[in-house]
C-alpha cells in the first residue's frame, strides 16, 4: 500500500474519530441543558477566555483545575456577535440567554454575557474539564495507533507544569470541536440536523471500526451502503437525546434534500454523501487536528498523558 493510499485511510478514519468525539461532548452536557443550550454556554465560554489565553504564557497560567481565568480578564459577548457565528436568530439566542441567566449560568454586564468565575469552581464543572481531558486523551490515541502524526511530528512541551494542564486541554479541545462543528454544520443546515446526521452515520457504522477498506478508484474509503444499518426514528431519538416528532419531522426534511435516505428498516446516511463530505471536510480537519495536539504539546499535556500510559502499561 502506498502513502497516497494510507493518507486516505487516515485522513477518512481522522474524520470518523472526530465524530465520535463531537458526539461524545455532545453527549456528556450538563443534564439540565439542551444540545443548543450547551453549545450557547460552550460559546460564550470560549469567547469570555479568548483574551485571556491568547498565548501560550496565558494558556499555561490558566492550565491547572484550580486556576481558571478570573473575572477581570474575561470579555463579555454580545448577544448580536453569539447570534452571528452561531447563525442563529437573534431573538432565538436572547431567549436561550435569558432562561441561561434564570438558571445561574449567565449573569450579563453592559457590554454582554459573562460565564463567571464560580461556575469554574464549581465540582459540576470539574468533572466536565476531567471528562473533556479524558476524551483529548482516548483521541489522541487513537490518532496516535493511525500513525496519524507521523508526517507532522509533535513539538517538545515549552512548558513542563507543575500539574496536569487539564483546563488548557479543556479550552483547546473545546475551541477544536466548535471550528468542527461550524464548519460541518453546511451539511444539516443547522446544528440540530448536523447532530442528526452525524448520530446516524455513527450508528449506520456501529462496530466496523476505524480504519475503512476501499478500492483503488475510491476518492475516500467509505462503508457502501448495503453494509450500513439502517436506524429507526425511534432509536436515533433515543440516541441523541431529540424528542421523537422533533427527529421524524427533521429526518423527513433531511431525506427529501437527499442528507439521508429511507430505506427498508430505517434511515441511512449515503456513502457518497458521506465520501463528499469527506472530500471537502478532511483538509480542514487535518489542519485543526494538528492545530490542537500541538498546543496540546506545547503546555505538556501530551508528556503527561504519554507518562500516564507508561504507568497503565507497567501495572
Amino acid at each position: 500500500m502506498n502513502e497516497d493510499t494510507l493518507n486516505a485511510e487516515r485522513q477518512a478514519s481522522a474524520l470518523l474519530i472526530t465524530r465520535d468525539a463531537l458526539l461524545e461532548i455532545w453527549h456528556g452536557r450538563a443534564a439540565a441543558l439542551d444540545p443548543m443550550d450547551a453549545l450557547l454556554v460552550a460559546t460564550v465560554i470560549q469567547a469570555n477566555v479568548d483574551p485571556a489565553t491568547s498565548s501560550l504564557d496565558d494558556q499555561v497560567e490558566h492550565s491547572a483545575m484550580e486556576r481558571p481565568p478570573p473575572d477581570e480578564v474575561r470579555r463579555p459577548v454580545s448577544i448580536s456577535r453569539l447570534a452571528d457565528s452561531m447563525d442563529l436568530r437573534f431573538e432565538t439566542v436572547r431567549r436561550r440567554v435569558n432562561r441561561l441567566k434564570d438558571m445561574g449560568v449567565f449573569v450579563t454586564e453592559p457590554t454582554g454575557i459573562l460565564v463567571p468565575e464560580s461556575y469554574f469552581m464549581t465540582p459540576a464543572n470539574a468533572a466536565i474539564v476531567l471528562a473533556i481531558d479524558d476524551l483529548a486523551e482516548r483521541t489522541y490515541w487513537r490518532l496516535v495507533n493511525l500513525h496519524y502524526f507521523n508526517s507532522t511530528p509533535l513539538p517538545r512541551p515549552a512548558h513542563k507544569p507543575e500539574q496536569h494542564p487539564y483546563r488548557a486541554v479543556a479550552r483547546l479541545f473545546m475551541n477544536y470541536a466548535l471550528r468542527m462543528g461550524g464548519e460541518m454544520r453546511a451539511i444539516g443546515g443547522d446544528y440540530i440536523n448536523l447532530l442528526l446526521v452525524m448520530q446516524l452515520n455513527q450508528m449506520n457504522t456501529v462496530n466496523l471500526g476505524d480504519v475503512r477498506k476501499w478500492e483503488p478508484d475510491d476518492d475516500l474509503p467509505t462503508i457502501a451502503d448495503p453494509r450500513r444499518l439502517p436506524v429507526t426514528i425511534a432509536a436515533l431519538s433515543r440516541e441523541s437525546g431529540v424528542p421523537f416528532e422533533t427527529t421524524r419531522r427533521r429526518l423527513a426534511d433531511l431525506a427529501e434534500r437527499g442528507v439521508c435516505r429511507l430505506v427498508d428498516g430505517g434511515y441511512i446516511v449515503p456513502a457518497d454523501n458521506i465520501q463528499a463530505l469527506g472530500l471537502v471536510i478532511s483538509p480542514i480537519n487535518r489542519m485543526n487536528l494538528t492545530r490542537l495536539y500541538r498546543n496540546c504539546a506545547l503546555v505538556g499535556a501530551i508528556d503527561s498523558w504519554e507518562a500516564r500510559m507508561e504507568v497503565r502499561t507497567a501495572s
